[in-house]
């Protein structure tokens, strides 16, 4: 039990580590380009600690760690102050609001490039070579039981998500770069040959491909120095901004169901399960969450930044804001159903 405790604590900690990053995001900006800020917060709920700071701001910690926040002067209504936040420039707010999700996407790249240099990352490697029919391998272009696939006619492989279709978009023939027994190995012009496979039940069936078995995860990390990390982090967490479109796009059409996503109280029993395999693990996972964090936050749905972003924008193109009342209402009932679709999530992995 007190174990348990403690990685869920573990948890709580990683979650509120990337709210805080988030929120510090809006700060930083908000401080550079002149904005009042009023408070800023970790966690909601009521206060635990508290202490105001010579320039007048708010430092607070508070019960509930689930969330935070930068309070800026006159953001939800009118203000007389030029400080206030509606009386700012539609680009400074942009700036402001679009800096959260910047930040979160900055400490993926960081944590990316740690993880990598320090740990390496899991990669889809050949478990089995089937044999196949009208191909004469050569060393130069044989895949071999154990390679490491790094790369397809020169593109890497950053999620093993994506390996599949890489393969299947290879062409009859693709040159590729793997990891062999520790060393770099190009492989020219592999090929593309009808196999056979035969199940521990003995059914066969016939592919044309690779006639490889791959295998994803495994126990061995493919290490990188700094350099090759540096050149891998950003590639490999703008794929990952584009996987977490994927999947809210394939929420939206249907093809993913409710039951593969999670709400906060998924993320933390997930969160705790990945604490206890080592912090390898826990950096691969907070910079999951991180680009989550980033895209999902850019999203026009109410009460998100992304959809503070598009009343700013109307107000720019009109010359007027939307009424103040009026965004607010829509934000707060936003709120109140995104809230409530995150409860509904982790209540149908609870008791589906």
């Amino acid at each position: 039990m007190l174990e348990n405790i403690i990685y869920i604590l573990i948890a709580l900690v990683v979650l509120m580590f990337m709210i805080t990053v988030h929120e510090l995001g809006h700060y930083i900006a908000g401080r550079v380009l002149g904005f009042k800020i009023n408070e800023f917060s970790i966690g909601m709920g009521p206060k635990i600690f508290s202490k105001p700071l010579k320039n007048g701001q708010i430092f607070s910690l508070r019960w509930l760690p689930l969330g935070g926040f930068c309070a800026f002067e006159g953001e939800d209504e009118e203000n007389p102050n030029p400080q206030a936040f509606n009386n700012q420039k539609p680009w400074k707010r942009l700036i402001v609001l679009f800096s959260g999700a910047f930040m979160n996407f900055i400490s993926a790249v960081v944590i990316v490039v740690i993880a990598f240099s320090c740990f390496g990352d899991y990669l889809p490697y050949i478990q089995t070579v089937y044999p196949k029919e009208n191909i004469e391998q050569t060393a130069e272009n044989s895949l071999q039981q154990g390679d490491t696939i790094l790369s397809i006619n020169g593109k890497d492989v950053l999620l093993s998500v994506d390996l599949t279709k890489m393969i299947s978009n290879a062409g009859n023939t693709a040159d590729v770069l793997v990891l062999r027994n520790g060393e770099k190995v190009m492989l020219s012009g592999v090929e593309k040959g009808k196999y056979t496979v035969t199940d521990e039940q003995g059914n066969t069936a016939e592919y044309f491909g690779w006639g490889v078995g791959i295998a994803y995860g495994g126990t061995e990390r493919t290490r990188f120095s700094f350099g090759e990390a540096l050149g891998r982090c950003l590639p490999y967490c703008f794929r990952t901004a584009g996987y977490v479109l994927e999947t809210l796009g394939g929420l939206v059409t249907g093809l993913i169901g409710l039951d593969q996503i999670g709400g906060p109280i998924t993320t933390i029993d997930i969160t705790s399960q990945v604490a206890r395999s080592g912090f390898a693990n826990i950096l691969m996972l907070i910079t999951l969450i991180s680009v989550n964090l980033a895209v999902f936050n850019l999203l026009p749905i109410p009460a998100l930044d992304g959809s503070k972003m598009v009343f700013v924008i109307i107000e720019w193109i009109r010359g007027k804001p939307v009424n103040r009342k009026v965004e607010s209402y829509i934000h707060f009932i936003g709120l109140l159903l995104l809230f409530g679709f995150v409860i509904l999530i982790d209540l149908l992995k609870l008791f589906g």
